[in-house]
Parts: C-alpha cells; structure tokens; sequence
C-alpha cells in the first residue's frame, strides 16, 4: 500500500477509557478501515483524568505531567498498531491525533486538549495534526461536535438518516441525504450518553460498564427523578450547541439526586438510578432527533428513518431499545448493520481530520457549530 494513503487515528473519550487507534486507507475518495486497537489507559492515569470531570483545577505542574503522559500513550498506541500491522513510520503518511479533552469551554471560547502532538510526532517518527477544535472556536463556533461531517463522507447514501454517537457524552447527526446535496449536515451534542451510566456502575456495581444495559434492563425508571434531570438549562438551548463532563458530571447528579431523595424522604435504589440515567439518555437523544425531524424533514417523510448507532452504546441493547421505544417512526440500530465498525468512527475521524488537513481542505462545519465561515482546522507537528 503507497504511504500516501495510510493515516493513523488517535481519540480518546469522555470516558478516558483508553485510546483508540485506527489505521485507516484513503484511496479514489473511498474511506477504509484496515485495523483498529484500543489499549486501556493506566488505572491511575484514568482516576486522575476522570477527577477533572468534578474539580478542573490543576496545578502548572499536573496539567504538564498529564499532557505529558497521555502523549506517551498516544505514541504507544499508534507504535502497536504499526507493530501489529508490520507497517514502519515511513509507511503512514500522518497522524490525527485528537489528544483527551479535559475542558471544553464555549462561552469563553476555548477548548483544551492534552497530549502535546509535538511527542507524539517525535516519539512515533510521523508528522502528526493535532488541536483541531481552536480554529473552529476562534471563528466563533463551538469547536464541536467533529462527527456531522465525518459522518456525511461515511454514511453516503439517497435517503436521510440521523447518526447517534454514544460516548461518554451523545451527540446527533442529522444527514439530508444525497437527494438533498445542497442542504449541509446539521449536529450537536444532545447531553448524557454512558459516562454517567459507567460512574454509576464502577462506584456501586463493581462493574466497568453495564453489559448489554442488563442492569439497567432489571430496574425501574423514576419518572419524577427522570423529569428533574431534564430540567437541566441545556436541554432547553437551541442548537448549535456543545457540552461535556463540566457539566453532566457526578457532583451534578449527586446534587440532583440528593434534591429528589430529600423530596421523597427516602433513598433512591443504585438500580432505579441505573434505569433512570438510561432513560436520560434515550429520551435526550430522541428529543433532539425529533425536533429536528419537526425543522427539516416533511411529515410524511419520516416513517423509518435509519438511526445508526455507533460509539459504545452501540453495544448496548437495552440503550438501544429505549430509544427505539422512543422513536417509533424510526428504524434504530449499531452502525455494524452497514458494515461500519461502530467503535472505530471516532478514531477514524480523527485520520480523516488529518488527511484533510495535509489536504489543506476547509471541513464543513460552520452549519453545525455556528463559525461565521468553514475553515482548514489543525496544526501540523513534525517528527
């Protein structure tokens, strides 16, 4: 395969449960996923990531340690994927890597990621982009979601469909179609996707995750804990919009839970909990979905538009069939029905991400993020 058109992918989530790296071919305008790996992070290195979803204060000293490490296992990843692959530096033609975004602050506007491209591309021997989101923020966008125009060029197809990432936080794409060329991809992030659910499930369930969602499967749903979660402002906000795990974090479901217990005069059970934050995140995400159905679809198209899956939740079919219980006129499932690895689209994005940038190309995104004009996002690292 001709080094020019072998990129590495590196993104590692809300979640910080470890970095995902795809090697990824593009050839004639067509996008192919050769291999992907995902090696956890360090138990104390995801503790220390995750307490900045609760506290983001850091001294000088710990905000370098931490880019400094997570940069170490970014260049690990992208070495293990080359190894296994028998592929040289010589061979890939860039890197993207996305670093581990410890705060994403719109209203200011700045977003931060750590991991400096500067080791990665020293370390790997591979010219790597990086800091993706800035160029976006500085034209007065959200600086995110990435996902709505990776997921135009991926999901090609004459019909509409929505794409649902589910990560630690969720976010939509609503793709028009290629029956509508002219109309751009619209997205954004809807609110919770599994984080709160995983906090939930490491902190009383000695679980990583819910498998499947079969915990949440055995319990039941607190509709009045349900309705004071959605009375969060966010919900409310029109789109272009962004959040993260500054804002649905543990102290925030702490305090609301602790205001539904003190109302009810009793605990809530970890199960129930468990139910009801599953429930959040459908029911987020398939309020979003309808609204903008409602701005951009006519009545009679919507009968069983595809909603492909993809991130973790992907994997979780209870997630997944609380959401098709929510969108009835919807036709929900993994993206691995289309032959699309749905682990694998972020990590991909972000090859892509880079690939365009060497490319010099502008990435329509300002329809999504609301930047006053579409620009060449990144900067360039060499080895």
């Amino acid at each position: 395969m001709p080094a020019s058109s072998l990129y590495i992918g590196l993104m590692s989530g809300t979640s910080a449960d470890g970095v995902d790296a795809a090697l990824v071919e593009f050839k004639s305008d067509k996008i192919q996923l050769i291999d992907f790996i995902s090696p956890s992070l360090p138990k104390a290195l995801k503790k220390s990531l995750l307490a900045l979803n609760d506290s983001p204060h850091l001294s000088l000293e710990q905000f370098s340690q931490l880019s400094f490490d997570i940069a170490l296992q970014f260049s690990q990843a992208a070495q293990m994927l080359m190894t296994k692959n028998r592929l040289q530096a010589s061979d890939i033609h860039a890197i993207g890597s996305h670093g581990q975004t410890i705060y994403h602050a719109p209203h200011i506007p700045m977003s931060v990621q750590i991991g400096h491209p500067a080791f990665v591309a020293k370390t790997t021997g591979i010219q790597t982009v990086a800091d993706f989101r800035v160029d976006d923020m500085a034209l007065g966008g959200q600086g995110a979601p990435f996902a709505p125009a990776f997921h135009q060029v991926l999901f090609t197809d004459d019909q509409a469909c929505f794409v649902v990432n589910i990560g630690g936080i969720a976010n939509i794409s609503f793709l028009p179609g290629n029956r509508t060329p002219n109309q751009p991809p619209l997205g954004y992030d809807t609110g919770p996707g599994n984080a709160l659910m995983d906090d939930i499930c490491q902190q009383f369930f000695d679980k990583a995750f819910d498998e499947n969602g079969e915990l949440a499967k055995q319990g039941k749903v607190d509709s009045e804990l349900l309705t004071l979660l959605l009375s969060h402002p966010y919900f409310l906000k029109t789109h272009p919009k962004s959040t993260g795990r500054e804002t649905f974090n543990e102290s925030w479901l702490e305090e609301t839970v602790h205001q539904h217990e003190q109302n009810l005069g009793t605990t809530i059970v970890k199960q129930t909990l468990l139910s009801t934050l599953c429930e959040l995140t459908a029911h987020s995400i398939a309020m979003e979905i309808k609204k903008v159905t409602m701005e951009h679809l006519p009545i009679e198209s919507t009968l069983k538009i595809p909603v492909w899956i993809v991130g973790g939740g992907a994997q979780n079919q209870h997630l997944i069939s609380r959401l098709q219980n929510q969108l009835p006129h919807y036709h929900v499932q993994s993206s691995a029905a289309k032959q699309i690895d749905p682990n694998a689209i972020e990590a991909m994005m972000c090859a892509w991400l880079a690939q365009q940038r060497m490319a010099l190309n502008t990435i329509p995104l300002s329809a999504v993020t609301g930047a006053k004009r579409d620009a060449v996002l990144g900067g360039l690292w060499l080895p």
